[in-house]
C-alpha cells in the first residue's frame, strides 16, 4: 500500500474566467497563489519522497509555492499528468457549452471527446499508466488538474464512469489524501 496526496492547481486565469483551457498553458491568478499558500500550510509538516507534477505551469507554480521552505525532495514534471485534452474546445465559455449541449454531448460521458481532444477514459488511461510507473510505495504528492483528479479520486471510491462527467471538478489547492492499494479496475 502507498499514500498519495493529490492536490489540483490553484485558481488560474482560465478558471477565474470560466473557459476551458486544457493543455493551454495558463498562469496563476493572485487568488490561486494564495490557495497554493494554504494548501503549503495545510501540509506542513508532511513527508513526501516524491512530487509528481504536470508540466503545466499553473501545476508547476501551484508544487513550487507548496514545496516552499521545506527540504529539498525529488521533483518530476511529467506531461503526463497533463489535464484533458480539450481540441477544438479550448477557450470556449464552459457558461455556453452548458447551454448549448455541446457540455452534456462531447464533454461528460465517459468515452465521448471533443474534436482533437481527449475522452474521460484516454486521460485517465494515460495518468494512471503514469502512476503505475511511479508507484514505488513511501508517500506521493501529485499536482495535477481538477478534470482527471475528480474522474480519478470518484473511480477509486467506485463511482460508475457514466456518472463522473457531469460532477464537478475537484476543488483548487486542496489536498486529497488516499491510500492506494493497486490501479486495477480504476480506468
Amino acid at each position: 500500500m502507498s499514500q498519495w496526496i493529490f492536490v489540483r492547481h490553484g485558481q488560474s486565469v482560465a478558471n477565474a474566467e470560466g473557459w476551458l483551457s486544457g493543455w493551454e498553458d495558463v498562469p496563476l491568478t493572485s487568488q490561486g497563489i494564495e490557495e497554493a499558500r494554504l494548501a503549503q500550510k495545510e501540509l506542513e509538516g508532511e513527508i513526501f519522497n516524491r512530487v509528481l507534477c504536470s508540466d503545466l505551469q499553473r501545476a508547476r507554480h501551484t508544487a513550487a509555492l507548496i514545496l516552499e521552505g521545506r527540504p529539498p525532495v525529488p521533483v518530476h514534471i511529467l506531461p503526463e499528468l497533463r489535464e484533458r485534452r480539450m481540441g477544438i474546445l479550448v477557450g470556449e465559455s464552459l457558461a455556453k457549452l452548458r447551454e448549448d449541449g455541446r457540455w452534456a454531448q462531447s464533454l461528460a460521458p465517459w468515452e465521448a471527446h471533443p474534436e482533437e481532444g481527449e475522452s474521460h477514459a484516454s486521460t485517465l488511461t494515460r495518468v494512471v499508466a503514469c502512476f503505475r510507473h511511479w508507484d514505488i510505495g513511501g508517500r506521493t504528492l501529485v499536482v495535477g488538474h481538477g478534470g482527471w483528479m475528480r474522474d480519478l479520486l470518484l473511480r477509486l471510491e467506485g463511482v460508475p464512469r457514466e456518472e463522473i462527467g457531469f460532477r464537478p471538478p475537484t476543488k483548487n489547492a486542496h489536498p486529497q489524501r488516499r491510500e492506494i492499494l493497486g490501479w486495477e479496475g480504476v480506468v
